[in-house]
């Protein structure tokens, strides 16, 4: 079975700048190359080219030495469970740390949770009162969801692509399918009761309660540990959340002795020192107060800012720097769709492919700019002055699946036909020689192994 790679010339790397709080932002960035060429240097060699009605490939578990890096295998506070599965577009990993078992997909998510197994081995090291491992390791077992049975059962391969991201496949058609689902839940008498569901006014109420409950209750106290510890004060991990709330209410976050590096890096997507201050200085209601006027400018009206602002999945930390990636495509008409596009997330997974995504949109434009973006799909879409379409999806292990084919093909029909003067694919890691050859039959250029995502896999 063919491990994904790069069958092409190595790609020219340019390396960007180092923001504040250790934010390496590098990206492998190459002149756009045709497909057509690798085709035909695979037919020299005396590979056909496959049909599309062949097998779908089956993504193999592979040891964790084969997809990273030593660093990221092993370490005092976390070990990679073996093998790593695949979906057909990312690595699922399982990180086993003294305090439980965590979840993380793909490498971007992978680097997040090895710096929250840090943090919580500095608190359970440095707290007085031995609050992690006294009272939160003991009372947590695991918070991995959707691989845990490949840890259990090591020779199943998981093969379907999660929900959430297969959704990010969908044209704009969906979202007004579920528009209309809503409405008619909104005007459904209550069981029982006789009346109608809450209004719309009071759905949004309740989102912005939500939203509130979830987020806005960080304290300054609990961002300082945060920041120290160099992890999103936002994040989903539930064990380390309790253990920094509990720590923040006994002892002074100038205690800590260590500070690790700031939030995993986004290739694309500069953190400037106001964002950095942002995310951890200021109240997030007083960030989403001075936002407002900037997502105004990008074209927003008030009820699409208030469901940008109450939209659950989007953190203070995944609005700052969708802000900051908008920026980035500075003279880009149409940026507003950047976050129209995020409305409809529907899981934590999504959430962050799509974030990744923009940043490749912003290298793709700097690279040559894009002159507009594009309504018809969820993943960031442009078009160049030249009308060439660019589509852009942080994935960092593709192989030819049933899913994958099915969702090339909705990307497709929800692009423009057309004026469209060619379509690019731009792929954060390595794409199998049978996904590229069948990207390429259906007119894909693709730009692969942008932002450099994956360490050099180790030898078949």
């Amino acid at each position: 079975m063919a491990t994904p790679s790069s069958t092409t010339p190595e790609l020219a790397r340019r390396d960007f700048f180092h923001g504040p709080g250790g934010l390496a932002l590098s990206a492998a960035l190459g002149p756009a190359r045709s497909v057509a060429a690798v085709i035909i240097a695979g037919m020299l060699l005396g590979r056909a080219s496959v049909s599309a009605d062949d097998t779908f490939e089956v993504p193999p578990p592979q040891p964790p030495a084969a997809v990273l890096p030593p660093s990221l295998v092993e370490g005092p506070d976390f070990k990679i469970v073996d093998p790593v599965a695949s979906d057909g577009l990312m690595h699922l990993y399982v990180v086993h740390t003294g305090f439980g078992q965590f979840e993380a997909y793909g490498r971007t998510a992978l680097e997040a949770r090895i710096r929250e197994a840090h943090a919580l081995a500095v608190i359970s090291k440095t707290s007085k009162l031995e609050v992690v491992a006294g009272t939160v390791g003991d009372g947590v077992v695991s918070q991995v969801k959707t691989v845990a049975n490949v840890a259990a059962h090591p020779g199943k391969t998981v093969t379907g692509v999660p929900r959430g991201i297969a959704h990010l496949f969908h044209g704009y058609v969906d979202r007004g399918q579920e528009a209309l689902a809503e409405a008619k839940s909104a005007s459904r008498p209550e069981a029982g009761r006789g009346a109608t569901a809450a209004p719309a006014a009071d759905k949004a109420e309740d989102a912005a309660k939500r939203y509130a409950k979830q987020y806005l209750g960080v304290t300054a106290a609990e961002r300082h540990w945060y920041r120290h510890l160099g992890v999103d004060p936002y994040t989903d991990n539930a064990v380390l959340r309790d253990a920094i709330h509990r720590e923040a209410n006994l002892e002074a976050a100038a205690s800590l002795g260590a500070r690790f590096a700031g939030l995993p890096a986004i290739p694309g997507i500069a953190i400037v020192k106001t964002a950095e201050d942002a995310i951890y200085n200021e109240d997030p209601a007083t960030v989403r107060k001075r936002n407002r006027e900037t997502l105004a400018g990008f074209g927003l009206d008030g009820g699409e800012i208030a469901r940008l602002e109450n939209a659950p999945l989007l953190s203070p930390t995944r609005q700052v720097l969708l802000l900051e990636a908008a920026k980035g495509l500075d003279g880009v008409a149409g940026r507003a769709e950047l976050f129209r596009h995020a409305f409809g997330l529907t899981s934590e997974a999504e959430a962050q492919v799509y974030l990744q995504s923009v940043g490749l949109l912003v290298l793709a434009h700097r690279e040559q700019p894009v002159a507009e973006m594009l309504p018809g799909v969820r993943l960031p879409a442009g078009r160049r002055a030249d009308g060439r379409v660019v589509v852009c999806g942080a994935f960092e292990a593709v192989y030819w699946t049933a899913d994958v084919a099915q969702g090339e093909q909705q990307v497709r029909t929800a692009l423009p036909q057309a004026g469209v003067a060619g379509r690019e694919l731009w792929i954060a890691g390595r794409v199998s020689e049978r996904a590229r050859i069948e990207l390429a039959q259906r007119g894909w250029t693709l730009e692969e192994s942008v932002g450099a995502v994956l360490a050099e896999p180790a030898s078949p």
